[in-house]
C-alpha cells in the first residue's frame, strides 16, 4: 500500500473524502445532469454510457496516484450518513506542469462551507502526501463563490492564465498556496 492509499479517506470534521465507487455511478450521473442546466462546469455534459467510462477511468488511476503527472478524483461524502455531496480532484494541469486541487459540490448542497472545507483538506493532504512544494487552483471569473472558497482556503491569487478548456482557451484566475514545510517559498513566484 503506498502513502496516498494509506491516508485515505481524508476526514474533515463534517466531511468524508475517499475514493469513488462504481456505487456512485448515480451520483456522478446526476452531477452530470447539473452541466446541462448551467449548475454545473460544461465539461461535465456526459450522457450515461460517457459518464460510466469516465467513473471506470478515474477508479482505474487509484493503482498509480501519481497527482505529479495525471489526476486523481473522490468522492465528497457526508462524515455521519454517507450522503453524497459532491466531488473533488488533485493533479497535473499538462499545460502548466502543476498539481491542481479542484471540487464541486452538488447545486443540492452548496451554501453549507462544504467546499471550502474541501479544498483545505484535499490541498493539505497533497502537500503532505506527496510532498510537493505547492498545490494551484485555477477558476474563471464568473464563478465569484468559488472565488472566494480558494481565498478563504488561504490560496494566495496571482493573477489571470489563458488555459485549454473544453476545446477552448479561457482566462483562469491563477491561485496558489505553498507548502510551510518549505523554506524559501516564496523564491519561485509566477511570472
Amino acid at each position: 500500500m503506498n502513502k496516498a492509499e494509506a491516508s485515505l479517506p481524508i476526514l474533515t470534521d463534517r466531511l468524508m473524502i475517499r475514493r469513488l465507487t462504481r456505487d456512485d455511478f448515480e451520483h456522478i450521473y446526476a452531477l452530470c445532469l447539473q452541466a446541462y442546466t448551467n449548475d454545473w462546469p460544461s465539461g461535465w455534459k456526459m450522457n450515461k454510457q460517457q459518464a460510466s467510462d469516465f467513473l471506470d477511468w478515474q477508479i482505474s488511476k487509484y493503482e498509480t496516484f501519481n497527482v505529479v503527472s495525471d489526476a486523481v478524483y473522490f468522492a465528497v461524502v457526508t462524515r455521519d450518513d454517507s450522503i453524497f455531496v459532491g466531488h473533488c480532484h488533485v493533479g497535473v494541469i499538462e499545460e502548466l506542469s502543476e498539481t491542481e486541487i479542484g471540487y464541486g459540490i452538488s447545486k443540492h448542497f452548496r451554501g453549507f462551507g462544504y467546499a471550502t472545507e474541501v479544498a483545505i483538506a484535499l490541498t493539505q493532504w497533497a502537500l503532505n502526501t506527496f510532498n510537493i512544494h505547492y498545490v494551484i487552483a485555477t477558476i474563471v471569473d464568473d464563478n465569484p463563490h468559488s472565488l472566494k472558497v480558494i481565498e478563504k482556503a488561504g490560496f494566495i491569487n496571482y493573477g489571470k492564465k489563458q488555459l485549454g478548456s473544453v476545446g477552448e482557451q479561457m482566462e483562469y484566475n491563477y491561485f496558489r498556496y505553498y507548502n510551510p514545510s518549505y523554506e524559501n517559498r516564496y523564491l519561485n513566484v509566477p511570472q
